[in-house]
């Protein structure tokens, strides 16, 4: 018999841990995937990174047209970032205080009602870019409720730190594919006439809604584990009194943080490289891209598949100054219009970037209480959305001394950032 939708968080056994992965090379990379209900809360994360990134192309692609102004498309993008900022720890309280699977059913839900919203307006020709900001924004503030809680789910529902490590890694390939794979289908379905913009948001809302029809079928509650009696805004405080009580956690945060502040924003250059530097076009744009999207596919599967290794923090020291040593020899090959030698820099970026982030995200959660997950997860959102505030100042760089000047300068304070907390910091070696 089903269960009422009306009640998503209705008690079920937690499962047991699953035991070490044996076998062959595809056993032992997807091993977590025969987790049943890691199994589905991966194909739902799938769903909802499909959405974000078709969401992505048809906002910016509508915010264009309505307006003609690259501001406004700035503004677009800022309007869904920076709820994101602001309450992500939000999201992290309620994942410690309620049962998680509740909040993940509902955050869904409100999503797939503003992607419905914004399919209505566009289809009755009454979209203007304000309601195009105030669903954006709503937007936001759904999806910085919905992912720290989805963070913290993974670890309660694979059980132990080897599961654990395969898979965020998975999650991190999942993104990939959508990256490949997502803004090309919202392209060519905008381009459709009888489908369109407001088709494309209408799948936004169907991929929100099938994410929540993959939580009802969760056997993991996620029930909080502390925290309980407590008022709001002490759960709220002590998730920040923990970090900073926690000189691993802080280590881990510094090294999740640099890395998407100062290296990162070398993305949102890649159109300068591409129309300027390299002189390579809007296709060329887009190879450039999937050739990032396809090193980080194989990065996300490589530690996938040695996830049951030691020394994680010494492997992400060396894939941490590989990925700001890489982005150097890309800016170098740019500059001189060395196309092989970009194509390699670029996939060893995209390789060294998405395995270095991948280790990250799971030490911070393997040296984090299972009754804090959710406030630290929290936390840890913040600072991967902060990449939208902080290419603001590095564009401004890159308009006054180039862009391949400044993302080798980018690179090279973040492979230095990270080799002296490997190499200075004794705490943060013995983690992993």
């Amino acid at each position: 018999m089903s269960r009422a939708v009306s009640d998503p968080a209705a008690p079920r056994p937690e499962p047991p841990a699953q035991p070490p992965p044996r076998g062959g090379f595809f056993h032992k990379t997807f091993h977590s995937l025969e987790n049943p209900d890691y199994r589905l809360l991966w194909v739902g994360f799938i769903g909802g990174w499909m959405a974000m990134q078709m969401q992505q192309v048809a906002r910016g692609y509508l915010a264009y047209e309505l307006t003609g102004s690259a501001f406004w498309l700035g503004m677009v993008t800022l309007a869904m970032g920076l709820p994101r900022i602001v309450l992500s720890p939000l999201g992290g309280v309620l994942a410690d205080r309620y049962p998680k699977r509740t909040i993940m059913f509902w955050s869904n839900a409100f999503m797939a009602l503003t992607a419905m919203a914004l399919a209505f307006l566009v289809w009755r020709h009454d979209i203007t870019i304000w309601w195009l900001l105030i669903l954006g924004f709503m937007q936001g503030i759904g999806f910085s409720i919905n992912t720290p809680v989805r963070q913290a789910l993974i670890p309660v529902t694979v059980g132990n730190d080897q599961e654990m490590a395969n898979a965020i890694a998975l999650n991190n390939a999942g993104v990939n594919v959508t990256r490949l794979v997502g803004p090309s289908v919202a392209g060519v379905l905008i381009a459709i006439p009888l489908f369109g913009l407001t088709g494309v948001f209408f799948i936004i809302g169907l991929c929100y809604i099938y994410v929540m029809f993959t939580v009802l079928r969760f056997r993991v509650v996620g029930n909080p584990e502390g925290a309980t009696g407590k008022k709001m805004s002490q759960d709220f405080a002590s998730g920040f009194t923990y970090l900073f009580r926690s000189p691993a956690l802080l280590a881990l945060m510094g090294l999740g943080f640099v890395p998407l502040a100062i290296g990162l924003p070398y993305q949102n250059l890649m159109p300068v490289f591409a129309l300027s530097t390299l002189n390579v076009g809007a296709t060329g744009l887009g190879i450039l891209l999937t050739i990032v999207g396809v090193g980080g596919l194989a990065g996300s599967l490589t530690i996938a598949h040695e996830s049951d290794r030691g020394g994680k923090a010494a492997l992400q020291g060396i894939l941490g100054v590989g990925f700001g040593l890489s982005l150097v020899g890309f800016t170098v090959s740019a500059a001189g219009h060395f196309l092989p030698g970009v194509i390699v820099a670029l996939l060893i970026v995209g390789f060294c970037g998405d395995s270095y982030m991948a280790l990250n995200s799971t030490m911070v959660m393997q040296q984090t209480e299972r009754a804090m997950y959710g406030r630290v997860m929290g936390a840890y959102m913040v600072l991967q959305s902060v990449r939208q505030i902080s290419v603001v100042p590095i564009g401004a760089l890159a308009d006054d001394i180039g862009a391949p000047l400044t993302i080798g300068l980018a690179g090279a304070v973040t492979a230095a950032f990270v080799f002296a907390v490997a190499r200075f910091y004794p705490k943060y070696r013995e983690i992993g």
